[in-house]
């Protein structure tokens, strides 16, 4: 009986568990097809549509270089505002290049360019290229020479170089390089007021000639000279502006430019520091040229200021970034410059240095800068950047 009774108790549980089952394996079933639905739609993870969209532009042959025609902007003279303009770039084989380049300001300032690079010699190490560029600008500003100078007080010319400039570059390591290069120069500065005496701007409204013999030593360990996130860049370079026809204008001018990068959290982050010293010593009795004097106030140097705010024999600059990338095409930094010029290079006062700060953001490919655009605030006031190259 009881025997009887357990057999019954089975059937009724079997019976009881049977749909419960069912259910699990059905809904077990039915999780698994969604699964497979859903990984049939999944691809391999990569960047955004717009992601896309920005590395398309970014590294087209246009913006990145390549063969063709490409557009260019930037600036024609420093002083005469933003330009536009085309290129031409055709490479040859060993390396060998041309580039050709036009380029108009917004001020009616023109631009034409042509560079050719030779083809490499000496198993690579050797380098010779040349170039030829002739350029009418217009409205360049002079405020005055030394610190003090007041921006009340401006005083534009027009300037029209002819330049035709060879030079050799020796590589006997792979990161250091040693150039020297000839360089001929006929310029003139014309100017329609007087705001200034000849003596205050020298050179102003004369033809001059100028022979110029240059050699520079430089030591580059950055992944590309246009963007880089790691590595430095130093470089000594003298040069030596002869004019032709004995006018007191002739002088030696010795730069030296230090620049370090400091990657952090796979490079994500970086540290980016600068500086330059310019120091300009004519000869005796002579004068530097006041249109290539050395200068602060650019896109490039004191960028809280307007172009060429501050000029004399001597400056200089010191700049730190911090910048960081939201997007593998975006760079954003926040930047600190702070420098000064100065008639005799004892004169420096680390104390009373311009200070500049601001923020910005620059689009890039792997190696190349396609557009920095950045805020900066100085002493008298605020400036907007827009220029096709890295600061440093």
């Amino acid at each position: 009986m009881i025997a009887k009774v357990r057999g019954c108790v089975a059937v009724i549980a079997l019976t009881l568990a049977a749909p419960s089952a069912l259910a699990q394996t059905t809904r077990v079933e039915s999780i698994a097809e969604q699964q497979a639905e859903k990984a049939k739609q999944l691809g391999v993870e990569g960047p955004s549509r717009g992601e896309q969209i920005i590395r398309r532009v970014l590294l087209s042959p246009l913006l990145s270089g390549g063969e063709g025609l490409y557009p260019w902007f930037g600036s024609v003279f420093s002083g005469s505002g933003m330009a536009l303009g085309a290129g031409f770039l055709k490479s040859f084989e060993d390396g060998a290049r041309l580039n050709l380049q036009s380029g108009f300001s917004l001020n009616n300032s023109i631009m034409l360019r042509a560079e050719a690079t030779a083809p490499e010699l000496w198993r690579g190490m050797l380098k010779i290229d040349g170039s030829a560029q002739w350029l009418d600008v217009r409205g360049v500003s002079f405020y005055g020479s030394g610190p003090g100078s007041a921006r009340t007080t401006r005083q534009r010319y027009d300037y029209n170089p002819l330049e035709a400039t060879a030079t050799a570059t020796v590589q006997p390591m792979r990161r250091l390089s040693l150039a020297g290069g000839y360089s001929f120069i006929d310029l003139k500065a014309t100017r329609d007021l007087q705001l200034f005496s000849a003596d205050q701007m020298p050179g102003i409204d004369r033809d001059l000639t100028f022979h110029v013999a240059r050699a520079t030593m430089a030591f580059d360990w950055r992944t590309s000279p246009a963007y880089s996130t790691r590595g430095g860049y130093y470089r000594v370079t003298v040069e030596r502006h002869h004019e032709q026809d004995g006018l007191p204008y002739s002088f030696t001018t010795r730069e030296m430019e230090l620049v370090q990068l400091l990657p952090l959290l796979r490079e994500q982050f970086v540290f980016a520091a600068r500086g330059l010293m310019t120091l300009a010593s004519p000869d005796s009795g002579d004068e530097v040229p006041v249109m290539l004097a050395p200068f602060l106030g650019s896109g490039g140097t004191l960028r809280g200021f307007v172009n060429r705010r501050f000029s004399d024999r001597n400056r200089v600059l010191l700049t730190g970034e911090y910048r960081w990338r939201p997007s593998r095409y975006l760079d954003m930094a926040l930047f600190l410059d702070a420098g000064q010029v100065a008639r005799d290079r004892h004169d420096f006062d680390f104390s009373a240095f311009e200070a500049v700060y601001g923020i910005g953001a620059r689009f890039h490919g792997p190696n190349f800068n396609a557009l920095r655009i950045e805020l900066a605030r100085g002493r008298e006031g605020m400036r907007l950047i827009f220029a096709g190259s890295q600061a440093f």
